[in-house]
Order: structure tokens, then sequence, then C-alpha cells
């Protein structure tokens, strides 16, 4: 049987991610440019295309107008997919094809990111929740998928949860918003900050392992499965709090109050796309315990 507050929720984070990611690319711009002119890439298609070098084509503002247009139609796709998303039903197979799209758009955004930050895999994989939140809202709604939705559920959030706390440990260069979240937050010094990054590093990588642990080896009655749930449990619930706390932060610590406005149109769309981080844990824990007392 399906649970209807896991479609509601999932309809509401994939409608508010498209949103997000639609103000992105309408009011700001799209990760395209440096993919569109990207030597070792596109650039040399581009300038086989047109029979030009790279140079000339920086030069001419048509491919600057043209980047941007591709960047404000995407953002629109983006629009639509949210509104098709809010009504989509199983009869209504246009919309699912407007959702279709979106994620297609979803796919070409992240690899612009992943070139952006030269091809680093732990920034293409670190989107894996995001990505796949509106597939696992049609597999929610069709009311077919729900075994296979909790599979690539726990499977897209343990990956994403592994590569934020890559980036936390520093295999991968520590992004500076990691720190300033926990000195800003927390008000502590940054030397500390770093610190308190390897610990919640070590924290991401026992949920992304805990969270994969089947259901049914959890609900016997033998001692280990026992200590298992209470840890299963105990880190399900770090990643819901985790997740919407780190969401969150993208406004708390750029927000002044001075210039209210500013602080929300430069990075609310960034709180937007990280809703499902802290989605899918919830949903995972609900759905564990609605099994578990079914």
């Amino acid at each position: 049987m399906q649970n209807p507050f896991n479609v509601r929720i999932l309809r509401i984070t994939t409608f508010l991610l498209f949103m997000g990611r639609a103000w992105e690319h309408i009011y700001w711009e799209g990760p395209f440019r440096n993919f569109f002119y990207n030597p070792q890439g596109f650039g040399k298609v581009l300038e086989w295309l047109t029979d030009s070098t790279l140079q000339d084509i920086y030069r001419d503002h048509f491919y600057e107008y043209l980047i941007d247009n591709i960047s404000i139609g995407t953002g629109v796709i983006y629009a639509l997919s949210g509104v098709a998303a809010l009504f989509y039903s199983p009869s209504r197979r246009v919309l699912k094809w407007i959702i279709c799209l979106g994620v297609f758009c979803l796919a070409l955004t992240f690899y612009g990111f992943f070139v952006d930050k030269h091809y680093l895999y732990g920034t293409l994989l670190e989107y894996s929740a995001q990505f796949v939140t509106p597939i696992i809202f049609l597999w929610y709604c069709n009311g077919n998928g729900s075994v296979k939705a909790l599979i690539v559920s726990k499977i897209a959030i343990a990956i994403t949860f592994i590569y934020h706390g890559l980036f936390a440990i520093g295999y991968y260069p520590q992004p500076g918003n990691f720190t300033d979240m926990l000195i800003i937050g927390f008000g502590i010094q940054e030397d500390m900050a770093k610190a308190t990054l390897t610990d919640i590093a070590l924290m991401d990588f026992l949920f992304a392992g805990v969270v994969l642990i089947p259901f049914n080896f959890l609900y016997r009655k033998e001692v280990l499965s026992k200590v298992l749930k209470v840890i299963f449990i105990t880190l399900l619930s770090y990643g819901v709090f985790w997740g919407f706390m780190t969401s969150l932060a993208r406004i708390y610590i750029h927000f002044d109050s001075q210039f209210i406005w500013q602080s929300f149109e430069g990075f609310f769309h960034e709180f937007l796309v990280r809703l499902p981080h802290g989605v899918f844990p919830m949903i995972i824990l609900i759905e564990f315990l609605r099994k578990k007392n079914a």
C-alpha cells in the first residue's frame, strides 16, 4: 500500500527543486559557459561547426546571447516541470513527459557543474539525490514502484552523503562555504571548524553505510539486529537533521537583515535544490517505521 505522505512530500520537493533550478537559470545563469567553450570538449565541435577559432568565438557576441538564451530556456523548462509536478497524476501523461524533460535538463546542468569543476567526479555524484527526486516521485505516483523507489532512494542519498563527506574531509578541495557554515552558524574558530568537518565526514560515511542495510535484517529479533536497528534509526535521524540543516545554512550564512532581498535572490534557490538531502532520509525512516509496525 502506498504512503500518501511520501507522495505529497515528494511532490512538493520536486516542485521546489525545479523552481530553484528555474530561478538559478533564468535570474542568474546555468553552468553552460565553460562546457560550451571547453577547448578539450565541445569547443572543438564548435570550432569545426563554425570554421572559426575559439578566440574568435569568444569575441562574437552572438554566442554570448546564445548561451544566455540556452540558460533562460532551460530555466523555463524547469519552471514548467515544477508546475507539472504539482498537478501530475498517472492519467495526465503529458505532464509526465514535461517532468522527464526536466530530468534531462537536470542531467545537462549537473554535467555543466562537472565540467566547471574540472571533471571532479565528486562534483557530479554529489547531485545523485537531486537527480533522482523527480524519478522517485513519478514511481511513487504510479503506485507500482515503491520497492524499487526505496532502493534507489537509499543508494542515491548514500552516494550524496559519501561525496559530501569526501569534500568535508578534504579528499576533494574543501569548499569554503563548508567552513563558513560552522563558523557563522555555531560561532566556532576556523581550526575547530575544520576539525569538526572531519567528524561530520565520518558521520556521513557511517550514515551512507547504515542506510543501505535491508529492512528485513533489522526486523529480526537477534541481538545484533536490535543493535543495528538503534544505530539505523539514530543515523537516519542524523541524516534528516543534517540534510535540512545544510540546506537552510545556504540562506543563514549569507543573510543580511539590511539587504533581505539580496540575501534571498542569491541564495534561496540553493536552499530549495538541497531539500532532497533531508527529505530522502526522512522518507526512508518513515518507510522503515511504517513497515515495522505493519
